[in-house]
């Protein structure tokens, strides 16, 4: 991802020569780098979408030939999309952190051993405190596809820092090992769990909209119909929204 705006606001600060107003321009260039950057993947949604649904109209055609490889393709497809949400969703609370945060004072910046400042803002999911670092070892187990093992750090993460800014994506990826590892009822109640004790996070919608797609293959209908409007009207300014909406016109509603 290219961030000019971002590159130059950390040599401003290296220089030490950034004042308070050149640090609220740049952080205004930020966020809209951040937004056209939010725009574009949600483009590359709307066409993995699509081609979803091609696949969809091809199973239909095809319904004794083919039919293994186009199932494959499918799911390869909805989990690139759920990817890109999860890199949505990250860029979102960047975009957030960059809006809300105050500019530090120019005249004495925090400098660690690099000679470069200091993030001072809060944690990233490399580096930072030790929660940060137990989240971010969890998750590289999920990535490996160690469901099992991350399922149980995670579950310990949130035993031990249930109130951290991780927690929601902790409780989301709780979930998503239970479906990536084939068990879709526990998927939807640590899903459902996101959205209770997270609702405000960008993980909810994410939530949501996983708990609608896999009642859409059990046959739920009606249920995942509800789902899929619960982010219409919750979080209509969510990636997952245009996602939702093409998932309610497949249904009916």
């Amino acid at each position: 991802m290219r961030m000019p705006a971002l590159v130059a606001l950390f040599a401003f600060l290296a220089a030490g020569c950034a004042t308070k107003a050149d640090v609220q321009k740049l952080q205004t260039s930020i966020a809209e780098e951040m937004a056209q950057v939010r725009d574009d993947q949600l483009r590359l949604l709307a066409q993995m979408q699509t081609a979803v649904d091609s696949l969809d109209a091809a199973e239909a055609r095809r319904a004794s030939t083919g039919q293994g490889e186009t199932d494959r393709r499918a799911r390869r497809l909805e989990d690139a999309i759920s990817e890109l949400l999860d890199i949505v969703s990250q860029n979102n609370q960047l975009l957030n952190d960059m809006l809300t945060r105050r500019p530090t004072s120019p005249a004495s910046p925090v400098v660690g051993s690099t000679g470069f400042p200091q993030d001072t803002a809060g944690p990233a999911v490399e580096g930072g405190d030790s929660a940060t670092q137990f989240y971010a070892l969890a998750l590289e187990e999920f990535r490996r596809g160690n469901l099992e093992t991350a399922r149980g750090a995670l579950k310990e993460f949130l035993a031990q820092y249930p109130n951290h800014e991780l927690a929601p994506d902790a409780q989301y990826h709780i979930a998503r090992t239970y479906e990536d590892g084939g068990d879709l009822g526990s998927a939807l109640t640590e899903y459902q769990r996101v959205t209770e004790l997270f609702p405000n996070s960008n993980r909810a919608p994410t939530a949501l909209w996983r708990r609608g797609l896999i009642e859409v293959g059990r046959g739920n209908t009606a249920i995942a119909r509800r789902l899929f409007t619960q982010i219409e009207s919750g979080y209509p300014n969510s990636p997952e929204l245009p996602l939702a909406r093409q998932e309610l016109e497949k249904l009916g509603g």
